[in-house]
């Protein structure tokens, strides 16, 4: 039987699909709005503040796996699968730590405030300068494409693990 993932990791494995999954329908529903429109700043503020607990939460779940690694994986599985495995799970973290920081710095460069959820504004480090607001944009349309590449690759493994390959890869992952 494969060793599982502990249920704190799983939680946040699992709230942090379902937050990239809800803030990758915002992003692309803001071209569907006028950017003029206070719909269009309810959008962004809420894809703001979604990114950020993103994260916070991979802030959190790295410092949980330091202190509680993952299963090892099958012995079955062959060396080149377990660099590939690794490999992904590190670009995600990359692009989950990349993505929000280049949003915040793309918002507070234009100066546009970030509204935490409607709650409160998050302190701006940044003075105004565009030319930084137009290359930390640039920074994050680019790792929205790296995200939405790794996704990918992430669930098709899974997927054929879990269908193909039948190993329990996928199972040690599943909240139940």
């Amino acid at each position: 039987m494969t060793q599982r993932y502990d249920g704190i990791a799983i939680l946040f494995h699992w709230t942090v699909a379902i937050l990239i999954v809800a803030n990758i329908g915002l992003a692309w529903s803001l071209g569907a709005v006028d950017r003029h429109s206070p719909v269009h700043d309810t959008i962004l503020t809420i894809h703001k503040s979604i990114g950020t607990t993103i994260f916070v939460l991979a802030v959190l779940r790295l410092a949980w796996r330091g202190l509680h690694p993952a299963p090892p994986l099958p012995l079955s599985i062959p060396p080149w699968r377990r660099i590939a495995a690794r490999l992904d799970q590190g670009l995600l973290y990359a692009v989950l730590f990349v993505m929000p920081l280049s949003g915040l710095v793309d918002a507070a460069a234009f100066s546009q405030p970030v509204h935490f959820f409607f709650l409160f504004d998050l302190p701006t480090v940044i003075a105004h300068n565009e030319p930084l607001g137009h290359v930390a944009f640039a920074i994050h349309k680019a790792t929205a494409l790296a995200l939405y590449l790794l996704l990918l690759v992430h669930a098709a493994a899974a997927l054929h693990h879990h269908y193909v390959l039948k190993d329990g890869i996928l199972r040690r992952m599943l909240p139940l």
